[in-house]
């Protein structure tokens, strides 16, 4: 009977404890017989599904895997072709690197010739070049010094032609001018620099790339050379070769490279390349290297991707695109067919290929090519107007042969998979049901204790949250429950030390706060007060009229302006921009203001004002500020304006009868950046009814709510669009035209404008 009337009280009465205890009860239940029936549904369809969730995720690992190693394929390929190309760029910089290498020498000894002169007779060197244009049989296809020049230089008795060219002659010296005799005497120095290409002899009379180099004189066409296969050709002038006659359009160090051209002495196809080479601003020869191409060609075609992937060769500088060397031997091959010009071929998708590869794009594409589905990746080199191109086919042995055996094993885990799923199954079964009855054992047993526990606190911290918030910050909260209450009525009482400490701390910031505004609004009176505000400024003086404002980003600004009269006869005008914003600007202003205004009124230029108030400003500028400024020094009797610009914005002038214009003067370096820094001045005629207009760059950079900047162009139209041209009419209808311009957007610099008008 005791058990039934406490459990009858547990269900009747509504208690907090009783209505938690029967919560948590419920939920428990509730919660227990649910899971057990989402469980033993689940159960249920688990194995109906295994099936399919495996096939589904077989087939997604399958689709998954494929695009992965196609996207590795892709980027392995793009990977060939840049370390191709990177390859062929290693041959072509040894012909560069070379040429490099004569011409700096060339430069070095023709820019200071009295160095190498010493000793100099004014004869030819016979003992170091051969110029008898006579090679013996034996220096033929060996590496040699020689010379090869034009018909014009040699002695006409001295020529022995065989078939058509010359092959034994000797240079006549009386055709020579003396600077050329010391031309080719000074030549005899190139001789390490032309030597250079002994450096890539391979042992066995067989050289990397290069055939020749050589340096030709642009006096006398005279070709001095080093050569690596001596051919009998002597008859030679350089200036009619397109390499020469292009390298020398270049400036000093540009480079000029030829496309693929037979070798001039029957060696092959060759390229060369070419540099101009000036001595004090005159044009003294080209300095080239030419090479085989060769080994470049094997390079290519020894490139093998995948089972019939390939690579090819291109020449992107000229308006055809050439296939200088193509892996794919097939005639038949559209790269073979229009290997003269590719853009020939009627395949749009290659077409747009070669657009890209036109442009020096490096990339791979996805396109069909001699019917044939394929990747095609191409990249740049850098030493000339060649591209490297790497083609393999979309179902390609080495692209299939992965794919399939990474579907054979997701099928053998597939398997595996659903064997271990059933055991699990089951197992998961079996622990559910002895943890429920567990779980609802326990709960019957918990939830009455854990019911009386929690209220009782809760009582408390009632009780105390009530007497704090009628006021009493000095209550304290005591709750010892070792749980979130005690700690919740620690944190109450933490609450109402830090409440008032916080209720202390904001009137004296608040305090602080009315202290700094009205500083600030002092310090903006001030600055107003310093800066010419009485307008009109000289009533008394009928010559002209002036005006000026300055509207602050904040309560103070950088930005001032200044007129004053030097004496009688010469009004000062200035007008600057200080770096930075508020206070910091505000007080550099105030030095620079006044330096540059006791400067002035010692009757110095603006040139001698700006060199000694830069100086001063440099002195202990830890800051490292600085100011823009434009000031002028105007002549009233005769419209002079003398002037002088210290990084500042470009002053407008409007012309009597005419319009606004920038008068695009010459900027000096900004004041207070560097020490003994120098300025120009300049003279500008102002003439009755002209108007000089000068302003801060918060003008043309005022922004809208869309980042746009007023801009100087749209200030010149509003200042035109103004019918009043008086100054203070003319600055006032401006200021309206920015405003209107930005809008609701807040005002991120300093505004300040001044005009003079001459009347």
């Amino acid at each position: 009977m005791k058990k039934a009337g406490k459990l009858r009280d547990f269900i009747q009465n509504n208690t907090i404890g009783n209505k938690v205890a029967r919560l948590v009860l419920t939920i428990s239940l509730a919660s227990i017989l649910l899971l057990g029936a989402a469980s033993a549904l689940g159960m249920i369809n688990i194995r109906m599904t295994a099936t399919d969730s495996l096939q589904t995720l077989n087939e997604r690992a399958g689709a998954d895997a494929v695009s992965a190693l196609r996207s590795q394929i892709q980027d392995e390929l793009l990977q060939l072709a840049k370390n191709k190309g990177d390859v062929a760029d290693t041959s072509l910089e040894l012909i560069l690197n070379q040429t490099r290498l004569v011409a700096m020498a060339a430069e070095d000894i023709f820019s200071d010739p009295q160095r190498y002169l010493a000793g100099y007779d004014g004869s030819l060197p016979l003992d170091v070049f051969d110029f008898t244009c006579n090679y013996p049989a034996e220096r033929l296809d060996t590496f040699s010094y020689h010379i090869r020049a034009p018909r014009d230089v040699m002695a006409p008795g001295s020529i022995v032609e065989e078939q058509g060219q010359v092959v034994k002659a000797r240079l006549d010296p009386g055709r020579l001018t003396s600077r050329q005799k010391q031309e080719l005497y000074l030549a005899t120095s190139l001789l390490p620099a032309l030597g250079g290409i002994r450096n890539f002899d391979n042992g066995n009379g067989t050289y990397n790339g290069i055939g020749a180099t050589y340096f030709c004189f642009e006096s006398s066409g005279i070709d001095v050379l080093a050569d690596t296969l001596t051919t009998p050709m002597v008859e030679y002038d350089a200036r009619e070769s397109v390499w020469y006659q292009q390298a020398a359009k270049l400036q000093a160090g540009q480079v000029y490279w030829t496309d693929p051209v037979q070798d001039g002495s029957g060696r092959g196809v060759s390229l060369i390349c070419a540099m101009p080479v000036y001595a004090e601003g005159r044009l003294i020869g080209v300095a080239g290297s030419g090479g085989l191409i060769d080994n470049i060609r094997e390079l290519v075609q020894s490139t093998n991707i995948g089972a019939n992937g390939y690579a090819f060769l291109l020449n992107r500088g000229g308006e055809a695109m050439t296939v200088i060397a193509n892996a794919r031997r097939s005639q038949e091959s559209e790269i073979n067919k229009y290997a003269a010009n590719l853009l020939e071929s009627d395949n749009q998708e290659l077409l747009e290929a070669l657009e890209q590869i036109r442009a020096g794009q490096a990339g791979i594409r996805e396109l069909t090519l001699d019917g044939e589905e394929v990747y095609m990746a191409f990249s740049p080199l850098s030493t000339t107007q060649w591209s490297m191109v790497t083609v393999i086919g979309l179902e390609d042995e080495a692209i299939m042969a992965p794919i399939s055996q990474l579907e054979e094993n997701i099928n053998q885990l597939t398997d595996q998979t659903n064997g271990e799923m059933n055991g699990k199954i089951m197992l998961l079964l079996v622990l559910f049901a002895g943890i429920a009855g567990g779980i609802v054992a326990l709960v019957f047993y918990s939830t009455r204790k854990f019911s009386s526990q929690l209220v009782e606190p809760i009582h408390r911290l009632t009780e105390g949250v009530g007497q704090i918030s009628r006021g009493d910050l000095d209550f304290q909260i005591h709750v010892d429950s070792d749980d979130e209450t005690q700690m919740l009525g620690e944190a109450f009482n933490r609450m109402t030390g830090s409440l008032k400490e916080y209720i202390a701390n904001l009137s004296a910031v608040t305090a602080e706060k009315e202290r700094i505004g009205a500083e600030l609004n002092v310090a903006t009176q001030i600055q107003a007060s310093m800066l010419p505000c009485i307008f009109p400024a000289f009533p008394d003086r009928k010559e002209f009229d002036i005006y000026a404002s300055m509207t602050p980003a904040k309560e103070v600004g950088g930005d001032f302006y200044d007129f004053f009269l030097v004496d009688e006869d010469h009004l000062a005008l200035v007008i600057a921009d200080v770096s930075g914003k508020g206070v910091p600007a505000a007080l550099f202003m105030v030095i620079a203001k006044t330096l540059l205004k006791n400067q002035a009124q010692m009757g110095k230029s603006p040139k001698e004002v700006m060199e000694k108030v830069n100086n001063q400003l440099c002195e202990n500028n830890e800051a490292e500020m600085f100011v823009t400024v434009w000031m002028g020094i105007y002549e009233i009797s005769t419209g002079k304006l003398t002037a002088a610009n210290a990084g500042h914005e470009y002053p407008a002038v409007k012309r009597a009868g005419g319009g606004f214009e920038l008068f695009k003067d010459r900027h000096g370096f900004v004041m207070a950046g560097m020490e003994n820094a120098k300025y120009r001045e300049y003279e500008l005629q102002l003439e009755k009814g002209d108007v000089l207009f000068v302003y801060t760059d918060g003008v043309a950079e005022a922004t809208d709510g869309d980042n746009r900047l007023y801009g100087t162009e749209r200030m010149l139209k509003a200042l035109n669009r103004l019918e009043e041209d008086a100054p203070q009419a003319l600055l006032q209808g401006l200021k309206a035209d920015i405003d209107a311009f930005v809008g609701q957007a807040p005002q991120f610099d300093d505004i300040t404008m001044l005009a003079l008008k001459v009347k």
